[in-house]
């Protein structure tokens, strides 16, 4: 007896389990503007954007339309840019990091240029004598040839003029190049010290 009552609650049980249960997906698109649907993909749907639904009209998921080669090619380029534009980010706030971290004051970044200046300066000043050398050295070089216009000049005249000439042409790219050292030196310094106060001057509270 208990054994016939236990057999018909079980299938009591079932039937309503499967009165009450998903019979399976729907699944629909758009065709022309009309809607199309059907228990498996409708061919109309092949290629195009479809939403999976339950029996009862419940969107269970959609499925985007397949991308074309056109729209997935700019898609990717898009994401480049964007992990380009998350990278640029990144290194931009490690500098602002460095910088705060490097320095301690406005007046510390003056004091860190000048310095640097002056080194390069000094370097500037010696290299500045020496050429001052080189010519000093020429003008004799040039006076002693003045006595060979109406002849030959000597061989080594000849090659010490050609060496001075050499000498002193180096001599003005080392100056030059120092020049635009110290001017660099003073761009650097000037950027770093404009970032610097825009980021003490954003923060709530003074380093």
């Amino acid at each position: 007896m208990r054994r016939l009552v236990l057999v018909s609650l079980l299938m009591v049980l079932s039937s309503v389990h499967a009165q009450t249960a998903p019979r399976g997906t729907v699944y629909c698109c758009t065709d022309n503007g009309h809607q199309v649907c059907g228990d498996v993909l409708p061919p109309q749907c092949f290629g195009k954007s479809y939403r999976e639904m339950s029996p009862q009209g419940t969107v269970r998921r959609t499925v985007e339309a397949p991308l074309s080669p056109e729209q997935l090619a700019k898609r990717e380029a898009e994401e480049r840019a964007r992990r380009a534009e998350v990278a640029r980010q990144r290194a931009e706030m490690r500098r602002n990091q460095s910088l705060l971290e490097t320095y301690s004051s406005v007046a510390d970044i003056d004091t860190r240029r000048d310095r640097a200046v002056e080194a390069v300066e000094l370097e500037l000043r010696q290299a500045e004598a020496r050429q001052a050398l080189l010519m000093k050295k020429r003008s004799g070089l040039l006076r002693e040839a003045e006595f060979f216009q109406k002849r030959a000049m000597p061989p080594n005249l000849a090659a010490a003029l050609r060496d001075s000439d050499s000498e002193l042409a180096a001599q003005g790219s080392v100056i030059e190049a120092k020049r635009r050292d110290i001017e660099a030196i003073r761009n650097r310094y000037e950027q770093d010290r404009s970032r610097y106060i825009a980021l003490t001057e954003s923060r709530p509270f003074p380093r």
